[in-house]
């Protein structure tokens, strides 16, 4: 708990969420040609009374299947099966694969905090972090970092304010090792809680309170890790800015993917990655513009952003300019 809260209130609440279990140590699999895979939240932890269980994955497979959820109730075994449908392909709610990558980076900055960093961990969370627009400050210093050691052209950065604000990327960095290394103390708290906001998000805007916990997290102390009770004004406002750009790099969700802001310009965040890809430059309201809108519905989601757009479609990248 935080340290503004009261105490007995929040005993109380868990006592009385507690009191009445409807199903404990539940498990969920799946029949026919269908494989789930990374669950989460993971384990799936018991369910009481007047809540709910939003469980997200992963699945390869398609066509009828049986949900089958297993627990107890009463302390006796039960078993419950519901037939669902799973489809090769589906576009409808789309903020469901960015409801499960935020549950899985949650899930991934936990090792991190909890075992330790390695580059398989480190990579993954940078990598959904961008394509899913799941920026926080921890996460928005491991984007500008891999970008800049891939030498990503500063027009297809997707943070290029943090990129060039040196003093907020210092703090940025010892943000990152303070969450890494420290286990006790406020901001080892804040922390913890952003990987446990970010692991239990529950909905299409629940990503908001883990990006209020990471900004409280990297208010509580000063540049290169070290914490202080009263942070230094300079060291306040570089957090602040840090806390801004990381607000900012979060975009908006289209088709599937994060897009960010680049200047005057959107960027689909496929884009800086297809490296060998064919690119194509259309005006704006143009002959050309109009005509790829007819030929590909699926470039209309992208071409609402605005006037200056850069996106990915059937391997080929589209810069419209105004």
């Amino acid at each position: 708990m935080l340290p503004e809260e009261d105490l007995e209130i929040k005993v109380s609440s868990f006592f009385a969420k507690i009191k009445e279990p409807v199903l404990t140590d539940p498990e969920l699999k799946f029949t026919g040609d269908v494989r789930a895979t990374k669950f989460y939240p993971a384990p799936l932890p018991d369910l009481f009374r007047g809540e709910q269980l939003v469980v997200v994955g992963r699945y390869s497979g398609h066509g009828s299947s049986a949900a089958v959820i297993s627990g107890r109730v009463n302390g006796k075994k039960r078993e419950f099966s519901e037939d669902v449908k799973f489809p090769e392909d589906s576009s409808d709610n789309d903020f469901i694969p960015k409801l499960w990558a935020t549950r899985r980076v949650g899930y991934l900055l936990d090792e991190i905090r909890l075992h330790g960093e390695n580059a398989e961990l480190r990579d993954e969370v940078t990598d959904l972090a961008r394509k899913y627009g799941i920026v926080t400050p921890y996460t928005a210093y491991l984007i500008v970092e891999d970008e800049t050691r891939r030498s990503v052209p500063l027009s297809m950065q997707s943070l290029p304010q943090l990129n060039q604000d040196k003093a907020a990327q210092q703090y940025a960095r010892g943000n990152w090792d303070s969450f890494k290394n420290e286990t006790a103390g406020e901001r080892a708290l804040a922390g913890a809680r952003v990987g446990n906001t970010l692991k239990s998000a529950s909905g299409s805007f629940a990503f908001s309170d883990a990006a209020k916990d990471a900004n409280r997290a990297v208010g509580m102390g000063g540049g290169g890790g070290a914490v202080t009770a009263s942070p230094s004004t300079r060291a306040a406002e570089s957090n602040e800015r840090l806390a801004a750009y990381s607000n900012e790099g979060q975009g908006q969700f289209v088709a599937g993917r994060n897009a960010f802001q680049n200047g005057n310009q959107w960027v689909d965040s496929l884009a800086q990655k297809q490296t060998n890809a064919k690119r194509v430059r259309i005006q704006f309201n143009s002959a050309e513009y109009f005509a790829l809108a007819a030929k590909e519905p699926a470039a209309l989601p992208w071409l609402a952003l605005g006037q200056n757009v850069q996106f990915v479609l059937n391997g080929t990248i589209y810069e419209v300019y105004e």
